[in-house]
């Protein structure tokens, strides 16, 4: 089954020189040869469940800690930023020069649409289960009739011709926090485009710092009619019309769910859980890591939920530096760290195009600078396999959700939730997973789960490794400077914290369930905000 039609039935169901010092000490053997690829399952967020309720309660916890997020949730909630089931394509299209920005920048909003626009701006969060909090609203604001599509003939990559509607200066009491702008035209369906604000340089840092994944975003954003996926078989560029792309650019809408993108499918019911559960956690986005990496500093632990599979070179060693440093990460995801990309300007701004050949053979740097080859990092001439800094690598997509099974459960882990070794929770492995390769983790890696899977996408082994390995894990390891990096190896995690949405893959949903709960403030309260 080649990608087309693997998605198509899914669709039915002073850092610089730590970080030199970093790449010189983790460049890895080369690794197994790598799996057939996919989309992800774009199955819209369901509108069935209500948005209220949690895991844990039906209201705000009567002992939220006295956090920054703590004081912002408690502000009146609105549910204006919530597009689900206002409609297909939107009338309005709308995308912004930035995909983060901090207080007193400015911030620029590209605007197509026959209609006269209300602009509405809102901070994500829970908000009493309303998850948003309206911060700003720009009424019947002109937009640029839509345009053609800018496409590179060379590349695939496409770009909207669209005008700047708007500019402004970012508030300074504008909250760190993941943002959705709503472009509400007076006649047709609204349009969205989420973007992050990151934490003010003033004052000190919160210990935790949630990284969204807008590099992945863009990879799987079909706008336009090209992503980094679409071709007549995995993976393989094609030369015949609607080939693959090997460029992508920010400077255009998301196409997915009224132009929200993914987001809220991997990341927002995580988002939900940490602000509902007050936590000291700040925002930024992956790009965030190669042009600001001092965003790090002084934090205890990095996270990353859901799926953050597109990487660049400086983004990594950002990373490497973090953990080298003493910060702890929890990739609570899965296929992280896969492809290496570049980014490269764009007439708005630095970083806006990313680049990805996805093949060695085919990038004309990879002869030059062939650390900087855009092919999965495991891969010849990178050789510089996920599993050093994850602790495990990509297994494969899942034919069907399985279940979490238990292993190491007297680990720290696991205290509280009652689990033993071998038991289940029900549902959590899935769209894709992660296993743990021996011979590329860091020593002393330690296994938390073995599940049994069964991988949707079959194919021969390679490199003398097996391609669609059988068994989801879980891994922690503890690096020489003593920051811990847990990786859960599935893309649900974040589902069993908070209702939002369908939760589901293929049909199959993940429920609720408080051991997930319990095992995520383990973490934070280790390795975060708790105690020091």
């Amino acid at each position: 089954m080649n990608r087309r039609q693997f998605l198509s039935a899914t669709l039915g169901a002073g850092l610089s020189a730590a970080a030199a010092a970093i790449l010189a000490a983790c460049a890895g053997p080369p690794a197994p040869a790598p799996s057939n690829r996919r989309a992800p399952e774009a199955s819209e967020p369901g509108t069935s469940a209500s948005p209220r309720t949690g895991p844990e309660s039906s209201a705000v916890p009567a002992q939220r800690r006295e956090t920054a997020i703590a004081t912002e949730n408690r502000r009146p909630g609105h549910r204006g930023w919530d597009l689900r089931g206002t409609g297909d394509h939107p009338a309005a299209e709308v995308f912004l020069d930035a995909a983060s920005a901090a207080p007193g920048s400015v911030l620029t909003v590209h605007l197509a649409s026959a209609a006269v626009v209300d602009l509405e701006w809102y901070r994500l969060g829970w908000y009493g289960g309303d998850g948003g909090r309206q911060v700003r609203i720009d009424r019947a604001v002109r937009a640029s009739a839509p345009g053609p599509t800018r496409i590179d003939p060379d590349t695939g990559m496409t770009e909207a011709d669209s005008r700047a509607a708007l500019s402004f200066v970012i508030p300074p009491d504008w909250p760190t926090g993941v943002y959705l702008l709503v472009a509400r035209p007076d006649i047709g369906t609204p349009g969205g485009a989420t973007f992050t604000i990151r934490a003010s340089p003033e004052g000190p840092p919160a210990p935790v710092l949630f990284v969204s994944a807008a590099t992945t975003w863009q990879a799987y954003n079909m706008w336009g009619g090209a992503d980094l996926y679409d071709a007549s078989t995995a993976d393989t560029p094609v030369d015949a019309g609607g080939r693959r792309a090997t460029q992508v650019s920010f400077d255009r809408p998301q196409v997915q769910f009224q132009g929200v993108g993914y987001m809220p499918r991997w990341e927002l019911p995580f988002i939900r859980w940490q602000e509902r559960e007050g936590r000291a956690v700040e925002y930024v986005v992956d790009v965030d890591l190669e042009l600001h990496p001092e965003v790090i500093a002084g934090r205890r632990l990095l996270v990353f939920a859901g799926h953050h599979e597109y990487w660049s070179r400086p983004m990594r060693t950002t990373l490497e530096t973090a953990i080298a440093s003493g910060v702890n990460v929890a990739f609570l995801s899965a296929n992280e760290v896969y492809w290496q990309v570049r980014f490269e300007p764009s007439p708005l701004g630095p970083a806006r195009r990313v680049v990805c050949f996805k093949s060695a053979a085919l990038d004309p740097l990879a002869t030059s600078q062939p650390d900087l080859a855009t092919c999965r990092w495991r891969e010849p001439p990178v050789n510089d396999p996920e599993a050093a800094v994850v602790g495990q690598m990509y297994g494969h997509i899942v034919e069907r959700v399985a279940d979490w099974v238990v292993a190491g459960a007297d680990h720290w882990l696991y205290a509280g939730t009652g689990l033993r070794n071998g038991d289940r929770i029900v549902n959590l492995v899935g769209q894709e997973y992660d296993t743990f390769y021996p011979q590329y983790a860091p020593p002393g890696t330690r296994i938390l789960a073995a599940s049994s899977v069964v991988p949707a996408i079959r194919a021969e082994p390679q490199g003398g490794q097996p391609s669609n390995p059988s068994v989801h894990n879980a891994t922690i390891y503890t690096a020489e400077s003593g920051a811990t990096v847990f990786a859960a190896g599935t893309f649900q995690w974040s589902w069993a914290l908070d209702e939002y949405g369908d939760r589901a893959y293929r049909g199959v949903a993940t429920p609720l369930d408080e051991r997930v709960a319990r095992m995520t403030k383990n973490l934070f309260d280790r390795l975060g905000d708790g105690p020091s």
